[in-house]
């Protein structure tokens, strides 16, 4: 079966606004105007010492000490500064203004003192930090090559996922049940010309299988194996319901014929012309009811004879073929895969599935038990949640389906506790299901219905 975020990012944190930039005049300048001893040009040189903190512009120069007897008439020249009073030339922090160290670099500049720059120098790289950041390059358009790359002539089938069907279904003018616990279908998705990175993950990846595209599709297109899974789901949906209500004791189904679902190439029936979607409805005259019957019939001749069937085309045409049959494991072979066709009489209750995005008849078992809980009074499946796989014919038989690794997959990380498969597969779901799940391999709607009662706890 196939099924067919990003917020923007935080803002940057702003800068401090009432932080000095490095290298502006500090507490340097300010002690040279505190000493009251220097002329101006002592105090340009130590405006400098005091910018020179910048560890962009190297270790600052020692102090310059005033001569003593040169100092005095100096300190006359100099307003004496109350000690009680706040030093004008000191910011008080608390009351800082944002620009205010920006200001007093301007004031010293334009009292001769010399200011050291506050931008950085450039950014020296590494030869490290260059071959780190052409090595995450290389590396980026690399991942984008491998997404790009695909293959046309491959397929990936991986897990889907399991959904409960009491979601799909819908019944009209009578009573339908609710189950606390679920019944799932399970599905698989399958990925048509894959890029390198998911071809790679397919072969790392036990969950997921890669295969020769034609393994799937065969001689049809994408568009063309989506529109015949559509038709499956379709009949599936409409064979489940029937067998459904056939065993809660209704008559809905009438079996006319054996419809070909597929014609291996260059067999017998396609020489004969015999198309898909063709039911043939006799061999040599012996009415053909179901498909069991028209296998039986062209096993009893011999390969290499002639055998004559009468077909009902698709356009309501009847039309006669004569086929030379052919010859496999030592018997008549036709080449043709076929399901039987029913005609369907008026529903006694009004039951509808309605299914999108999937498609096959791989899910008609277990549309069959839903349907089946939703009109029963008493849960069908007690506390169990159970998934089940397989195609469900007319007479309640179930049939094998593909994708049975990677839908035992999907009912490992659903956490389900029963999954049912048909009999034929059942090893092969065992292999990656258990212990997690318990696997029982069924033939029949009877036995999935038996194996449902005895697991439950």
């Amino acid at each position: 079966m196939s099924d067919a975020s990003g917020g923007r990012p935080a803002d940057e944190p702003e800068d401090d606004p009432a932080g000095a930039p490095a290298g502006s005049p500090g507490d340097d300048a300010d002690e040279a105007i505190d000493s009251g001893g220097e002329s101006e040009a002592g105090l340009g040189w130590r405006a400098l010492a005091g910018s020179l903190d910048d560890p962009l512009l190297g270790a600052p120069l020692p102090p310059i000490t005033p001569d003593p007897v040169a100092s005095e008439p100096a300190v006359a020249d100099l307003p004496v500064a109350d000690p009680a009073a706040p030093d004008p030339a000191v910011p008080d922090p608390a009351a800082a203004d944002p620009i205010s160290a920006d200001a007093a670099a301007a004031d010293l500049a334009a009292e001769g003192a010399v200011v050291a720059p506050t931008h950085p120098s450039p950014r020296q790289y590494s030869r490290t930090a260059v071959t780190v950041a052409l090595a995450i390059t290389l590396a980026a358009i690399a991942v984008a090559a491998g997404f790009e790359t695909r293959l046309a002539g491959k397929a990936v089938v991986a897990p889907g996922g399991t959904f409960d069907i009491e979601e799909f279904v819908q019944v009209n003018d009578h009573p339908a049940y609710a189950s606390d616990a679920s019944i799932s279908l399970v599905s698989v998705r399958t990925s048509f010309a894959p890029s390198l990175f998911e071809l790679a993950g397919g072969w790392l990846d036990g969950a997921l299988e890669v295969v020769d595209i034609t393994d799937i599709l065969g001689e049809r297109t994408i568009a063309e194996n989506r529109e015949d899974g559509r038709l499956q789901m379709d009949q599936s949906t409409q064979i489940a319901v029937a067998v459904a209500l056939e065993h809660l004791g209704h008559d809905i189904m009438t079996p006319v014929g054996a419809r070909i679902e597929w014609i291996v190439d260059g067999s017998p029936a396609e020489e004969g012309e015999l198309g898909e979607g063709d039911i043939v409805q006799t061999v040599d005259g012996s009415p053909i009811l179901t498909a069991p019957a028209l296998s039986d019939a062209i096993k009893a001749y011999q390969p290499g004879a002639q055998a004559t069937l009468t077909a009902l085309a698709p356009d309501g045409q009847t039309r006669t073929v004569t086929v030379t049959l052919g010859e496999r494991d030592g018997l008549a072979h036709l080449g043709v895969v076929v399901t039987t066709h029913v005609t369907f009489a008026e529903l006694p209750i009004d039951v509808t599935l309605n299914v999108e995005r999937i498609g096959g008849p791989s899910a008609g078992l277990a549309f069959t038990l839903s349907v089946i809980d939703a009109l029963t009074p008493e849960p069908l499946t007690g506390n169990l949640d159970v998934a089940a796989t397989g195609t469900i014919q007319h007479d309640g038989t179930v049939g094998s389906i593909g994708g049975v690794p990677q839908k035992a997959h999907s009912t490992v990380r659903a956490g389900t506790d029963l999954f049912l498969v048909p009999a034929s597969q059942a090893d092969e779901a065992a292999a990656v299901a258990e212990p997690s799940v318990t696997v029982v391999g069924v033939e029949t709607l009877a036995e999935a219905l038996a194996a449902i009662a005895a697991h439950q706890r």
